[in-house]
């Protein structure tokens, strides 16, 4: 008798940390097409024909957690990692969760969260963008702006009658903070903190962006600042959805964002507008043109980029999808002289100068989510 009872108790305490264990989801994306590239940059390099991954969107595996605190309060995590179908390699630089990697504490005052995460203006143009910074057609192709921060703070308001918040702030957005938060070489730490304002009411989707990095680096950038204001948005008519968004970036010295290809560039004006038509119940028809202007640091004609894009999107179920697109760029002489054009990317790619050149592209591609 006393031998069972202390084998209940055994049984007992090892049962007692599920208790306190996550809901924890894994989920994931796998997308995969072929991918025509053309028109590049160099005369000398020919056209490129190839199947690739995360063309439409990063192929990735994710796990996401939470767990009820009480009083309203509840604590989850993210971690999710992208990968390269075709050859099975890590994306993101090879980092094992590049694509998010955060804790995070929520309640009535909103969600908090810290690690490696998106920023609060990127989050409104992806939202914004027709193509959801996806495929050969996404907007930042040619738009300017930054992916992830690593060692971000974040945080999403409650919504009011519509009205929310959401701002994050990191003390250096990519690598780790150095000794003093000074960094090392030309660009060290990146200070940088970006807030989005937005409101929803039935079609209406509306934000504004403010963002600055400044450079804490010994180096050629020391105490430089680049600051962001983005104005975006979208309506819904239902037989059509209307996108816009307006941009100005301003360089005290010149544009030194890791996650931009205008190093040699400084002050940028930036916009897009694009159309969302779905034609039947399956079939979904995308449409957008996107400019850039950014003045060149070593003076004479200011770099111009624009590019317009097609596609049309069928799912053949509520996780499966099936993609054509097609992406033209052009580029005057003064960008492809400054090293300011811009590029076919794709989702994989990270959008910016991620066509390796190429002023054309077409995605053939299929989407499964899980």
């Amino acid at each position: 008798m006393q031998k069972n009872l202390i084998a209940l108790a055994v049984a007992g305490l090892a049962a007692l940390p599920a208790f306190a264990q996550s809901n924890v989801t894994i989920y994931g994306l796998v997308d995969m097409g072929y991918k025509w590239s053309g028109d590049n940059i160099d005369d000398r390099v020919g056209s490129r024909s190839a199947l690739d991954s995360g063309m439409s969107a990063g192929s990735r595996l994710g796990f996401k957690g939470t767990e009820d605190l009480g009083n309203g309060m509840k604590a989850g995590f993210v971690l999710e990692q992208g990968f390269n179908l075709d050859t099975g390699t890590l994306g993101q630089g090879g980092r094992v969760f590049g694509r998010q990697s955060f804790v995070s504490l929520g309640g009535g005052f909103g969600t908090v969260a810290l690690g490696r995460q998106y920023p609060a203006g990127y989050l409104l143009t992806a939202t914004v963008d027709p193509f959801g910074s996806g495929t050969a057609g996404q907007y930042n192709s040619v738009y300017l702006t930054e992916y992830r921060w690593d060692n971000a703070v974040t945080y999403v308001s409650p919504t009011w009658s519509g009205f929310s918040v959401s701002a994050a702030f990191t003390q250096n957005v990519d690598g780790d903070e150095s000794p003093d938060n000074r960094g090392e070489g030309d660009v060290g730490d990146i200070r940088a903190w970006s807030v989005v304002p937005q409101y929803v009411n039935g079609p209406l989707f509306a934000g504004i962006h403010l963002q600055e990095m400044r450079a804490k680096s010994t180096g050629l950038y020391d105490g430089e600042t680049v600051r962001v204001y983005d104005v975006a948005g979208t309506y819904d008519f239902g037989v059509v959805k209307l996108a816009a968004s307006y941009g100005l970036r301003r360089a005290s010295a010149a544009d030194f964002s890791p996650d931009s290809a205008a190093i040699k560039g400084k002050d940028s004006k930036q916009w897009f507008v694009g159309v969302t038509v779905p034609v039947s119940a399956a079939g979904t028809v995308r449409a957008s043109y996107v400019e850039r202007t950014t003045e060149v640091v070593a003076g004479g004609a200011d770099a111009e980029v624009g590019q317009w894009a097609l596609g049309y999107e069928h799912a053949l179920s509520k996780r499966t999808a099936l993609y054509a697109v097609y992406a033209d760029i052009d580029n005057n002489r003064a960008a492809k002289d400054s090293g300011l054009y811009a590029s076919i990317g794709d989702a994989m790619a990270g959008g910016v100068a991620g066509g390796d050149g190429y002023q054309r592209g077409v995605n053939l591609g299929l989407r499964h989510s899980f």
